[in-house]
């Protein structure tokens, strides 16, 4: 049987399918448990959903969508877009080929709902950063899944190439490339509650967590306070026994914070993930001792930008050419990065906003620049199922 390494795509050129198959030679029974299948399944769909996403992103924009949305040159995010959607498409395929190889079978007639994503560049742009920081945490979740040495090392393989693909995608938000040195891992349902919306057709055969959906539209910086909406606070817990919990890469437990005043905390840039709780415990940032039972609802993802790469804004110099000084619009140039953009659902519309809230200077004509707070929508219709969208809330918190 031909079998496409997954190895091979980090360039080891290791036949896998040399240490799976035959089947009488290394019997799944042996070598796989039901875990590592579902796991391999899972990561099958998530990839299939990325795959679709930058098809599609591919077919539809042209290059002078992207230099209207600031990039100095169309061919910089271009390139970028084939590259990640080529590692996807070959991700999927290779791991179609590692279940079948395994005695199991790919999850079939999945609907990937992307088109609300690629309403313009910015909202896509937007949305491909989100669905790759959402990647390389399912990949870190799926390996205490896999309880074969080979599987969970060629697994690994691929999440560092996710893991690239976040980096980039970081870049050409206009962000911060590596805004924390470490990432978080989530398992198969926290996941769901943050793409479970994306994804229609098939069975899964994981429970979802409720869907968490962050109201606030405006800038996300540390000490803005938070509310949240959620078919899970309907009420039957008292919202005084309520938490909301943060999780960021380098934390060794939560941030935990009464849900009636929840607020960004200080000193994190880049992704954070918010949970509801019924305790006001931390969470422990490891899959293995986190107190999952306490999850009343989510996690949702936000993402702080208080600082810009160079390199970020070499690549996008127009994402901030626009300041608003007296009611008057003025062309300039960009001398700051967003400082805040952040992905949330809204109810049934299974549509979102995405508001960029940037600092941008007018050309200085003396040694002191002038500062302008903006606010950009970007979309209405930003990240719907990924963060759960199609789900009703009832109530909020």
């Amino acid at each position: 049987m031909a079998f496409t390494s997954l190895y091979s795509l980090c360039g080891a050129g290791f036949a896998l399918l040399q240490l799976l198959a035959p089947a009488t030679a290394l019997p799944v029974a042996r070598s796989t448990s039901s875990s590592t299948l579902v796991a391999l399944q899972f990561a099958n769909v998530l990839e299939q959903l990325e795959s679709t996403f930058y098809a599609q992103a591919l077919q539809k924009f042209n290059q002078s969508d992207f230099t209207a949305a600031g990039f100095a040159s169309a061919q910089i995010p271009v390139q970028q877009f084939q590259a990640i959607f080529k590692d996807e498409s070959t991700h999927a395929s290779t791991l179609q080929s590692a279940i079948t190889a395994l005695g199991g079978q790919t999850i079939q007639n999945c609907t990937f709902n992307v088109a609300s994503l690629l309403t313009d560049v910015p909202t896509m742009v937007a949305s491909a950063r989100l669905v790759e920081n959402v990647g390389v945490s399912a990949y870190l979740g799926a390996l205490t899944l896999i309880n074969d040495t080979v599987l969970s090392t060629a697994a690994a393989t691929i999440m560092t190439v996710e893991a690239r693909h976040q980096t980039i995608l970081n870049l050409l938000a206009g962000a911060t490339a590596i805004p924390q040195a470490f990432d978080v891992a989530l398992n198969p349902s926290e996941i769901l509650a943050l793409t479970g919306g994306l994804i229609s057709g098939c069975s899964l055969g994981i429970p979802a967590n409720v869907p968490l959906k962050l109201n606030s539209t405006g800038p996300i910086q540390a000490g803005t306070k938070l509310s949240f909406t959620s078919a899970a606070l309907n009420g039957t817990i008292p919202a005084e026994q309520l938490s909301c919990q943060f999780l960021a890469g380098g934390l060794s437990a939560a941030i935990s914070q009464p849900l009636s005043n929840c607020s960004v905390p200080a000193n994190i840039t880049g992704s954070m993930l918010v949970f509801v709780t019924n305790s006001s415990q931390p969470l422990a940032n490891n899959i293995r001792d986190a107190a999952t039972g306490t999850i009343v609802a989510g996690p949702t993802m936000l993402f702080v930008d208080n600082q810009q790469d160079a390199l970020a804004l070499a690549a996008r110099p127009g994402l901030n050419s626009t300041v608003v000084n007296n009611g008057t619009t003025n062309a300039t140039t960009s001398f700051a990065a967003p400082t805040t953009v952040t992905l949330t659902p809204v109810t049934v519309s299974s549509s979102a906003v995405v508001t960029s809230t940037v600092l941008s200077t007018t050309a200085p004509t003396t040694a002191t620049n002038s500062w302008t707070a903006v606010t950009r929508t970007i979309s209405p219709s930003e990240a719907s199922g990924i963060l759960a969208s199609v789900v009703s809330p009832t109530g909020s918190g």
